[in-house]
């Protein structure tokens, strides 16, 4: 499932239900705005975004939104400058090609895994709990 190709709200309104969290205005504001960025942004971009559109949306409400949205599997995350940057996600484990000219994030399908976690298990009697990958080069229109 891709998130990106879904309505945001839709994808929220499904992860939302049953965990006790309300799809308020602000939230669906901050989630729309949000999730068709196609790069890693951090709560101060995106509130500042969100307030050249409307002015009652708070800086806190936007980093309590981007937790939430981590917490229910919609948002990764990555460091920065020691700040924090988030990118909406589809919920479905996937990797990251990262364009360094322009920002660009695209989602990358992880099929070969498997293998990989039989070699580190036969060969190292290791046991994967999980794993996270970045592809860092140039996107089609930047190349």
């Amino acid at each position: 499932m891709k998130a990106r190709s879904e309505r945001p709200d839709s994808v929220l309104r499904a992860r939302l239900a049953g965990t006790g969290h309300r799809l308020t205005k602000q939230r669906l504001r901050i989630v729309e705005a949000f999730a068709n960025q196609r790069r890693y942004v951090s709560a101060r971009q995106l509130h500042a975004r969100l307030r050249a559109q409307t002015n009652n949306i708070g800086l806190a409400t936007v980093y309590r939104t981007l937790e939430t949205l981590r917490e229910l599997g919609l948002v990764t995350t990555s460091q920065h400058d020691g700040e924090t940057l988030y990118l909406f996600c589809a919920p479905a484990h996937h990797h990251h090609a990262v364009c360094t000219h322009c920002g660009r994030v695209d989602d990358v399908p992880c099929r070969a895994v498997a293998r990989f976690e039989r070699m580190l298990s036969t060969g190292l009697r290791f046991r994967l709990m999980q794993h996270q990958m970045e592809f860092y080069g140039l996107c089609a229109r930047c190349a």
